[in-house]
């Protein structure tokens, strides 16, 4: 019985591609007096295919938890899909990857009439602060969305123009240095050049242009700066090379706190 039922499949698709292959050679030639333009073909194509039944009319999203279905199918275009036989997959795989929570995106035909479109998200690592708001940030300095307000998320926080893009390196950095990674609050870039790290207690940290391994090293060892880790409203200054200046937090400084853990 399946064999037949092989058979049967196989002959009615024959069947189809024949019709269709005569349906588009009458339609590029005008019924064989004279040739069109592939172009100018395709929409009267689209109409065949709809005439035999190839139009979209199921579209399965799987992968998706903070990509809307309403985004998905705004960015295949899908009321001017057309017919699935003519439906450009790799440019819908395109503009489902523009979407900002988007990682990788799989396109596919199912015929006769299903779109099958597979979603891989990104993972947010940070919260960057601007304009009030705050954001949630990939691992590539990619926005994702904004934060509702009063939303708790236990992630790096990080502040300044830039700071999204060039956090990776310094945040790997702080994972390897407990005494640190435990007091941390914020980053803030400063200049797209420095960082300046917000430590509980109020504890400020200026760091040198790409010498931040350097600082963290001498703030992690007893016998250099470490004993300043537990210091309340502290300035620790390491932007010149070679020099360190240490001195209070003027009274009018404002303490960033870290968030609550509740």
């Amino acid at each position: 019985m399946p064999r037949y039922t092989t058979y049967g499949r196989r002959l009615g698709m024959a069947l189809f591609m024949g019709l269709f292959g005569a349906l588009a050679f009458s339609l590029l030639t005008d019924g064989g007096t004279r040739t069109r333009e592939v172009a100018s073909f395709l929409p009267a194509a689209d109409q065949v295919l709809s005439w035999t039944g190839l139009r979209i009319e199921q579209v399965a999203l799987t992968g998706q938890r903070f990509t809307s279905d309403a985004d998905v199918f705004e960015a295949i275009d899908l009321p001017n899909a057309g017919s699935l036989a003519t439906f450009d997959v790799e440019a819908a795989r395109e503009r489902v990857e523009a979407l900002p929570w988007v990682s990788t995106a799989a396109v596919s035909r199912v015929y006769p009439a299903s779109l099958d479109i597979r979603i891989t998200e990104r993972r947010p690592t940070a919260l960057w602060a601007n304009g009030g708001r705050e954001f949630l940030v990939d691992n590539t300095g990619r926005v994702l969305s904004g934060l509702k307000p009063g939303t708790m998320v236990r992630l790096p926080r990080l502040a300044g123009e830039g700071a999204p893009q060039d956090a990776r390196a310094l945040l790997e950095l702080i994972v390897r240095y407990p005494n640190i990674a435990e007091r941390f609050v914020l980053a803030e870039r400063v200049g797209g050049r420095r960082w300046t790290l917000h430590l509980k207690n109020g504890l400020v940290v200026h760091l040198g242009a790409d010498r931040e391994a350097v600082a963290f090293a001498a703030l992690s060892s007893p016998d250099e700066l470490g004993g300043f880790l537990n210091a309340r409203n502290v300035v620790i200054d390491l932007r010149a090379r070679g020099r360190i200046v240490v001195r209070r937090a003027p009274a009018s400084a404002s303490i960033i706190q870290p968030p609550s853990q509740s």
